[in-house]
Order: structure tokens, then C-alpha cells, then sequence
């Protein structure tokens, strides 16, 4: 194998796109599954658990405001180690999301009695906080969408978002709290055992939301435990020594927003810089996409019961078999038709 597909081997082997394993431990090793859109999970479960049962595809799971300052799936036993690394457990701040430390005190209190009284949909909730005489301005400031109190209280440990498509809020089960940097120093192996070989910076782009100062004394201790390996004057870290020998699979099928894809400032490995703009739109939407040969060269849509292929340019008509062969292998007869296009058809 090139350099470059070396990288990439390693990456689609420490990331469970060669060999599935169970669900914990996928969901655990990958720090979680980017749950923006309900059905990306799903579908990097579909592709990568071995245990994966489409009646309750995330038995285990829950989903939070990650360390990584997104919506993720992460295992309910892992709870305490992704929010301690969040490093956000502390009362709530004054005047954030413009809700006053009293207010927000009160009214978590509330929201966790109606929780824990079954009452677990977003609307209900609301309901019921304007019955108790919360007024517009603070149901808005609350409830917003992109985080507010709910958020807050998520990322304390006192409720976790259902993994389910409704807006649902549950108690947790009893919390194992850890302390920041060792739940840090936790993913930083974790990283460099599955994503690697990565460059520092990759690392740094993963865990962007840790500030530098924090995580730079946590690299440089873990470092000397690091394999490395220079490639194009640049270095790659890794827990164990790359595999040289591999075979590049011929099709590999990614949901968006996939850790392959998230993992890395650089993606060369994967994918040729003139098409960076066909993997990810402006506005930051990481799309479904499918490696041939080891390079991204087409996007796929889940629509109804078809399969929208669209490839970046108009070189894959040899390549449709196997992409039609990966597409069942993994939809099965959920999918009854596969429709190719290109982008300058």
C-alpha cells in the first residue's frame, strides 16, 4: 500500500468499517455517534454492530451534549466520562442563556419532578411549565433549540435526551462522576488506538472544544507512548503500530456526518481536495458518502425506499455493481431501488 492508503486502512480498521464488533464497544471506542439527524446513527450502527437490532437499535444508549459540543450518542455507562470531560457539571452560570441562577435552580427542580413523574415529551414539559406560571420570555430561553436550560441540565448530569426521533427527556441512571483531565486522558488513547495514525492537529480539530492550554500538557504526557510515523515530512501518532499489509476494501457506505470523515483536520486519506465541497455544504452538513478504491468519490440519500447515488464526477459507471452490492448488503430489502446520477448530468 502508498502512504496515504495506509492512513486510510488503519482508519477504516480502528473505526470498525472492516470488522463490526458490538455496540458498546463501537459507540465506546468512537466516543460517541454525531445525532444531529436521527438516522445517521443508525446507519453507522447498521454498518458497524454486530449486534445491531433494528427494532431497538440503540439499547444501551443516550444521547447528550457531547465534550465535542454536539448532540451524540454515547453509552449510558459512559455517562459520567463524557460529561466529566465536558467539564461542565458545576452550578448553573448567572445570566446564561439569559436565565438567572434562582430561576434556572427552580425550574430544572421542576422539570426533573415532571420527568420523574413520566411526563418525558418536550411539548408536555412545556405545557406544564406554563401551568406552574413560567412566562414566554423564559419558556423560550428554556426550551430553545439550541440549547438553554434543557442543555444545561443535560450537560450536568441531571437529564438526558431520548434516542429516539421525538423530544424526550429521562433521569439517568446513577452518574460516575471522573475527573476532567483523567476522563480526557481516557479519549486521548482512545483517539490515537482507533482514529490513528493522526497527526496532532487532527487531534486538536477532534477535541476542538478542550482548550489548547488544557490539552497540550495531556498530548505531551501521552506521547512518549505513541508510535510514530513520518510521512511527507509530516507526523502521524498511533497506540500500536500501523498495519502495512492491508487490503483496501472496494466500496465502504458512510452515513453523514461519519466519524471517518469527522476525525481528521486533513482528509486526504480519504477523499481529493477538489471534491471537499461535495462532502460538506455550506452549511457545515457532512454528507452520506461512498469510498471506492479508498477515495470519497460519490454522496448517497436514503429516499423512501431508494437509494440516491450521485458521484462527483462521471468515472464510476464500472463501480455501480459494487456500490450496488454494499447498498443492499446493507439496507437489505428496506431498499428497492438504486438511482445513479452525477453532478454534471
Amino acid at each position: 500500500m502508498t502512504d496515504r492508503e495506509t492512513l486510510l486502512y488503519n482508519s477504516l480498521k480502528g473505526l470498525y468499517l472492516l470488522e463490526k464488533s458490538d455496540t458498546h464497544r463501537v459507540v465506546s471506542d468512537l466516543m460517541g455517534l454525531q445525532a444531529q439527524f436521527a438516522n445517521y446513527p443508525k446507519v453507522s450502527l447498521k454498518i458497524r454492530a454486530s449486534d445491531y437490532r433494528e427494532e431497538d437499535p440503540f439499547a444501551g444508549l443516550v444521547k447528550i451534549w457531547s465534550h465535542r459540543g454536539t448532540m451524540h450518542l454515547v453509552p449510558e455507562d459512559e455517562l459520567g466520562l463524557h460529561l466529566a470531560a465536558f467539564d461542565n457539571h458545576g452550578p448553573f452560570v448567572e445570566g446564561y442563556w439569559g436565565i438567572a441562577q434562582r430561576d434556572a435552580e427552580y425550574w430544572a427542580a421542576f422539570l426533573e419532578d415532571q420527568i420523574g413523574q413520566g411526563n418525558h415529551g418536550r411539548e408536555g414539559l412545556k405545557a406544564a411549565c406554563v401551568r406552574a406560571g413560567m412566562e414566554e420570555v423564559l419558556l423560550h430561553r428554556v426550551f430553545y433549540g439550541w440549547g438553554g436550560l434543557i442543555r444545561e441540565m443535560v450537560c450536568r448530569g441531571r437529564i438526558v435526551c431520548g434516542t429516539g426521533t421525538q423530544k424526550e427527556y429521562f433521569l439517568p441512571k446513577s452518574i460516575v462522576w471522573m475527573d476532567r483531565d483523567q476522563a480526557r486522558r481516557v479519549f486521548l488513547r482512545r483517539y490515537f488506538d482507533h482514529y490513528g495514525p493522526a497527526t496532532l492537529s487532527d487531534c486538536r480539530y477532534f477535541f476542538s472544544n478542550w482548550r489548547k492550554p488544557d490539552m497540550d500538557p495531556l498530548l505531551q504526557e501521552l506521547l512518549p507512548e505513541l508510535c510514530c510515523t513520518v510521512i511527507d515530512g509530516k507526523k502521524y501518532y498511533s497506540l500500536h503500530e500501523p498495519i502495512q499489509d492491508g487490503t483496501l476494501p472496494e466500496c465502504v457506505l458512510v452515513p453523514g456526518f461519519d466519524q471517518l470523515v469527522l476525525g481528521y483536520r486533513d482528509r486526504e486519506r480519504m477523499i481529493d481536495k477538489r471534491f471537499l465541497r461535495e462532502l460538506t455544504n455550506i452549511s457545515g452538513i457532512v454528507m452520506p458518502s461512498i469510498l471506492i478504491r479508498g477515495r470519497i468519490r460519490a454522496r448517497w440519500k436514503l429516499d423512501g425506499n431508494k437509494v440516491l447515488v450521485t458521484s462527483f464526477d462521471k468515472r464510476l459507471k464500472k463501480d455501480e455493481t459494487a456500490i450496488r452490492r454494499k447498498v443492499k448488503e446493507v439496507f437489505g430489502r428496506q431498499v428497492k431501488a438504486i438511482v445513479f446520477s452525477d453532478n454534471q448530468a
